[in-house]
């Protein structure tokens, strides 16, 4: 196991050296630049020329690579155009984002996995027909207009739940050191708003998931149910609970831990729509905001840091199949 851990990550290595000349290349061949904010008037010249200078970007772009990637082996991201480290304006971002992945993923898994497999439990039954109509609605669905509909309908036509990370000016904005104070001194209230600004945009990017995730599960059961040691296992009069989840969930689960992999790229994606629709102050929204300005350190770091998080998923999914399935050895 050692040695495959070992093998992967120098595997993981090599690609993202790959993926950092793509991204680097890729972006400076975008049209404008970090410094073209300063170039509106003849007075701004000189700033233009400063702003460029600082940046490096009169250097040649294969000497600007190497700056860079030089300066993140050394765990130094770099400045944004406005002066500020990048890593401290990814960290200053990167709480929202976490707690809206981690609500939307947990609450997206316990309702797809039983869904799927009470449907392969059921199949072709009047809840199995349902299940399969509103997963292809769910799967056809486009995150920005489901998340611009429920905008509509929950927080502005009936207003049920507020809009936006933080709505009610007298409450502290979410991860300061003013929030932490406020929920410590009153937990429920804090807790209970906080819980309501997360509502819609967990939704939004659980519908798809959700859908997709039941999908896989569904055909992944309805595969396992019907293989022999299956009617070994009900022959000898085990019960139908011992059957289900010792013997049929955890083989028709395997596949399922590689969707789950797979889903970051498109989660991911997934979090740079909502948090924009939403207007949620995460790392979402500071990509996107990035790319208007054409913040390259940001744009880069954070694609950089994408491409680490979808291949150390795709290890952790490797190991799980061992952990999950005796019979996998990596030796």
């Amino acid at each position: 196991m050692t040695t495959y851990i070992i093998r992967r990550l120098i595997q993981s290595t090599i690609i993202m050296f790959g993926l950092s000349i793509i991204f680097f290349f890729m972006l400076h061949l975008a049209p404008g630049g970090p410094c073209d904010v300063f170039i509106q008037s003849q007075r701004q010249v000189i700033q233009h020329e400063l702003c460029v200078k600082t940046l490096g970007l009169h250097k040649p772009l294969p000497v600007q690579y190497w700056y860079w990637i030089s300066g993140y082996l050394h765990g130094n991201f770099g400045k944004t155009t406005g002066g500020q480290l990048v890593s401290s304006t990814i960290l200053a971002a990167l709480p929202v984002t976490v707690l809206l992945a981690t609500v939307s993923y947990f609450f997206q898994q316990i309702i797809a996995l039983p869904l799927g497999m009470f449907s392969a439990l059921r199949q072709y039954s009047f809840f199995d027909t349902v299940f399969t109509f509103m997963s292809y609605v769910g799967l056809s669905m486009p995150t920005f207009w489901l998340g611009l509909m429920l905008i509509y309908l929950f927080g502005v036509h009936f207003a049920v739940f507020p809009v936006g990370l933080v709505t009610d000016t007298h409450l502290p904005v979410f991860w300061t050191h003013d929030w932490f104070v406020a929920l410590a001194h009153d937990p429920p209230l804090i807790i209970g708003d906080l819980a309501r600004h997360l509502v819609l945009p967990a939704i939004t990017l659980m519908v798809v998931g959700v859908a997709a995730d039941s999908r896989f599960m569904r055909a992944s059961m309805l595969d396992v149910i019907h293989q022999d040691y299956i009617r070994t296992a009900k022959a000898k009069g085990l019960k139908r609970r011992t059957v289900i989840f010792k013997h049929a969930f955890r083989n028709a689960v395997l596949p399922i831990i590689t969707n789950i992999a797979l889903y970051l790229p498109t989660l991911v994606g997934g979090f740079v729509i909502t948090e924009a629709i939403f207007s949620y102050a995460g790392v979402g929204n500071l990509f996107v905001q990035s790319i208007t300005s054409h913040d390259y350190g940001v744009v880069q770091a954070l694609l950089m840091l994408s491409a680490i998080a979808v291949l150390l998923a795709n290890l952790l999914a490797d190991l799980t199949y061992a952990w999950v399935d005796p019979r996998i050895r990596y030796d």
